[in-house]
């Protein structure tokens, strides 16, 4: 009983570690790249799809100010 249970680690170890190997040749080789996809894609945004992107940078930038300001006021006030 206890054999088949490390037979059964054994096995599954070797076969994590083949996925992983050829999980990381992919990448190195490029498997996962696809530039002409990344070089086409400003071609179908529309200009509400670009307005979105300005309107969520936007929104990120004031969120960034806001939580800066209150950290100041924090700072101000266990300073007093």
């Amino acid at each position: 009983m206890n054999s088949i249970l490390v037979l059964e680690l054994i096995v599954g170890i070797i076969v994590s570690f083949t996925l992983l190997g050829i999980f990381i040749w992919a990448i190195k080789n490029g498997q996962f790249d696809d530039s002409k996809k990344m070089m086409e894609s400003p071609l179908f945004d529309t200009p509400e799809d670009l307005q979105r992107a300005v309107e969520q940078e936007r929104r990120v930038k004031e969120l960034k100010e806001k939580r800066l300001n209150q950290n100041k006021e924090k700072d101000s006030n266990s300073n007093e």
